[in-house]
């Protein structure tokens, strides 16, 4: 009797077991960098980590671009074949641009949140069937490398590899744009085809181009805001406690998100300086200029996509103080 007996208990606790394995939320992760990117290896890691240790039951699986490349990953993940995006809004600007302009706005999350900015692009991300879960802030946000230091009049006459989002930036300060991928920026700089690069500070130093260019030039410019998108039939399809669990933690990671970035622009930084790179400053009147090109320039490139949408987020930050 006891045998059988034995034997309908572990029957009944493997079905429990299997049962509470069936509860467990799996939210598929697509990255738009991979693992050795500081944002994924650093950042992204420690959010999802965060997200399982604070939410039963859910794991969160990572997956980068070698699955999909970065510019084509909005798509998959709006149709379900993955549930969670990291991203930047540039990726996907010719959808939906608000993310992308986020990077020129002045203050920060809470700044954007009060002043109705981040409800307002969650709302037009539902539009294209994602919502928008969390934004982790690089405060760092953009620099310029150098062969030479800044002189009195800025950057005139150089030529400096930027994409379009940082031409009004680069013009401002008499600078001539040339756009390059990425992977050619060092052979350039080598070969003094450009005198300097525009460029996030974090990833500067992952391309040594502190064997080729010898300062940095500041202040940085703009913050960098990472995106969290959720398909919104994946996210509509959990219950309200779950919801409000993700909620909860992905809202508590930001303010450690940015802590994080920070970090890992300091390493950076002293990183480019013990290899001896120097830093070379604007005036304050170029610095100023600067800050207001980038904030038009990247504001006006997004409105090419996303004029109506644009609009009103320019006009909520203006209210607000937010914009150059």
């Amino acid at each position: 009797m006891n045998k059988v007996f034995n034997t309908v208990a572990a029957g009944a606790l493997a079905l429990a077991l299997v049962a509470g394995q069936a509860q467990a939320e799996s939210m598929r992760v697509l990255a738009s960098w991979d693992q050795s990117f500081p944002s994924v290896g650093k950042v992204l890691n420690a959010f999802t980590d965060y997200l399982e240790e604070n939410v039963a039951d859910l794991k969160m699986p990572i997956s980068g671009p070698e699955t999909v490349p970065p510019f084509e990953q909005f798509e998959p993940v709006s149709r379900g074949l993955f549930d969670v995006l990291f991203t930047s809004g540039s990726y996907h600007y010719t959808t939906l641009s608000m993310g992308m302009a986020l990077d020129t706005l002045k203050g920060g999350l809470d700044d954007w949140d009060d002043a109705g900015i981040l409800a307002y692009a969650d709302e037009e991300y539902q539009k294209l069937g994602m919502k928008l879960l969390a934004v982790l802030v690089d405060p760092g946000g953009y620099q310029i490398v150098l062969k030479e230091p800044l002189t009195g009049d800025a950057l005139t006459g150089r030529k400096i590899r930027g994409t379009p989002s940082y031409h009004a930036a680069l013009n401002k300060l008499g600078a001539s744009p040339v756009v390059l991928p990425g992977s050619e920026i060092y052979p350039a700089l080598e070969r003094g085809t450009i005198d300097g690069a525009a460029w996030p500070i974090i990833g500067a130093v992952s391309f040594r181009w502190f064997e080729v260019a010898d300062y940095i030039m500041r202040p940085s410019f703009g913050q960098t805001a990472y995106l969290v998108l959720v398909n919104l039939d994946t996210w509509n399809g959990l219950d309200e406690e779950t919801r409000q669990q993700i909620e909860t933690a992905a809202h508590a990671f930001e303010p450690m998100a940015s802590d994080l970035f920070r970090e890992i622009v300091d390493n950076e930084v002293n990183t480019m300086q013990e290899n001896g790179m120097q830093v070379t400053e604007l005036t304050d009147d170029q610095a100023s200029a600067l800050q207001q090109g980038w904030f038009v320039g990247q504001m006006d490139l997004a409105t090419t996509t996303s004029p109506d949408q644009i609009a009103k987020m320019r006009s909520l930050a203006s209210e607000a103080d937010l914009s150059y």
